[in-house]
C-alpha cells in the first residue's frame, strides 16, 4: 500500500494551476468561426460544408459578405447528425436534403 502526504500548500497550488490553465483555455476560445477556420476545424471544404450542412439547416450569421458560425451551435449540428448514424448509414452524402434541427 502507498503512503503518499502531500501538504496543504501543494495542493493548493496544484489546484490553483489546473484552474488558471482552464481559464485561459477558454479565454482563447472562439465563440464564431469564419467559413476559413470552420472549414480548418472540420478539415472540410467550404463547398461540402455548404452542400453537407448549409443547405441542410446549419445555422450561420451574416455581417456584410461575411459568414459565421457559431463553434457551438456547429458541434451541436454535427453531434445530431452522427447520433443518427450507425455502420450502414454514415455517410453525410445521406443527409443531402434532410433538415438536421439544432436543440439549443
Amino acid at each position: 500500500m502507498l503512503d503518499i502526504k502531500i501538504d496543504e500548500l501543494t495542493v493548493n497550488n496544484m489546484m490553483e494551476k489546473a484552474i488558471q490553465e482552464k481559464i485561459d483555455e477558454l479565454a482563447n476560445e472562439k465563440y464564431f468561426l469564419t467559413y476559413k477556420e470552420l472549414s480548418d476545424y472540420l478539415n472540410i471544404s467550404k463547398p461540402i460544408i455548404d452542400d453537407r450542412f448549409v443547405k441542410n439547416g446549419l445555422n450561420y450569421y451574416k455581417i456584410g459578405k461575411k459568414y459565421l458560425f457559431k463553434k457551438k451551435e456547429v458541434e451541436e449540428y454535427l453531434d445530431n447528425i452522427t447520433a443518427q448514424m450507425d455502420l450502414k448509414n454514415n455517410d453525410f452524402m445521406y443527409f443531402k436534403n434532410n433538415r438536421i434541427e439544432v436543440k439549443s
